[in-house]
């Protein structure tokens, strides 16, 4: 699978993401960027600046052609300001669609995405192996084609930001939480750490923002502040919420120029997910399970219910005695036959 682009940040072997894992980074992408603090400048100031679209999502291939699991390398973009216009003819609409133009693999991996959603998982596996296929397969004419390698870089239009980084899955846990945010990427309004560390370096390089200090101090224990120092880039951010881990930086013509950082940053998520302290994926485990019994539960006791039910027969003597009552009522008031007298209605 080819990178979004030429850029050095990009430099390796990739493969197409199972069509799960590409939905479940969506949803991850959302909910670890929501960790950052309220006025970051990199939440655009508000709660919108959370939402972001998946342009490309791919998992490495290691030196031996293998594929590690729970990390992948996502390309993600945030919309812009609402108050930019949009149109089908001005030229600064066309500027803000001009990341799309030649981009039409991400809007078809959003239809495939729903479609993957509705099926089963073998169907869905298909898929995603024969789209992967189609598009890595060379065309057999002869000819130069753009999708003989990746096409060039090209900025995004005015107003709109581009993210790029590496997410790995936490699988059984879920998270409060949690930002390491890099202080050279620090704005005006960007409110320090409440959180304590004994390692002046950290602190002078990260501040760190959680709801639960205690949380952020036992997930950040010497070893994992270890790997944070040696290996996450500076100009990059930290952030756990959930069932993921994501490292991630702004994607812009300085950001882009290192040689293979993307695939080095899947490995360090992956690198701070299992030196995550055992005790505090167990003091958070993922209970989303529960919803899917209750749901269940729920589901046969309507069943069970509606199996039940008796024309003119009901389990609360009040509702029961009412219908006798009418019922009675009215067999008195209708004329005699030799018809047996037929039911007024049901109680339900």
């Amino acid at each position: 699978m080819y990178p979004p682009d030429d850029s050095p940040c990009w430099s390796g072997e990739w493969t197409s993401a199972d069509p799960m894992v590409d939905l479940w980074a969506h949803s991850a992408v959302i909910r670890t960027v929501a960790a950052l603090p309220n006025l970051h400048a990199w939440r655009l100031g508000d709660d919108k600046g959370s939402r972001r679209s998946v342009l490309w999502c791919a998992g490495p291939v290691a030196d031996d052609g293998s594929s590690p699991d729970g990390g992948v390398a996502i390309l993600t973009q945030t919309a812009p300001p609402p108050s930019l216009p949009l149109g089908d003819v001005d030229s600064q609409g066309a500027q803000l669609r001009r990341p799309f133009v030649g981009n039409s693999s991400s809007m078809t991996d959003g239809l495939l995405i729903a479609l993957a959603t509705g099926l089963s998982r073998t169907a869905a596996d298909a898929i995603g192996d024969s789209v992967g296929r189609a598009r890595n397969t060379p065309p057999t004419d002869g000819r130069a084609h753009p999708a003989d390698g990746p096409r060039p870089f090209r900025a995004p239009g005015a107003g709109v930001r581009q993210w790029a980084g590496g997410i790995a899955q936490l699988p059984g846990s879920w998270l409060p939480g949690l930002a390491v945010l890099p202080n050279s990427r620090r704005d005006f309004d960007d409110p320090g750490t409440r959180w304590g560390t004994e390692s002046m370096a950290f602190a002078a390089r990260h501040s760190v923002h959680s709801a639960d200090d205690r949380f952020a101090s036992d997930v950040l224990a010497p070893h994992v502040t270890a790997i944070v120092l040696d290996h996450v880039p500076d100009d990059a951010a930290v952030t756990i919420a959930g069932d993921a881990i994501h490292i991630w930086w702004e994607y812009t013509a300085e950001s882009r120029t290192a040689a293979g950082k993307v695939g080095r940053t899947v490995d360090i998520a992956r690198r701070i997910r299992d030196a995550i302290p055992s005790f505090v994926l167990a003091d958070h485990p993922d209970h989303s399970h529960r919803v899917e019994e209750r749901l269940a539960e729920r589901a046969a006791q309507a069943a069970a219910y509606r199996a039940s039910r008796k024309t003119g027969r009901h389990a609360d003597p009040t509702l029961q005695s009412i219908y006798d009552t009418a019922q009675a009522e009215y067999e008195a008031s209708r004329p005699h036959s030799d018809h047996p007298p037929t039911a007024a209605g049901s109680v339900s």
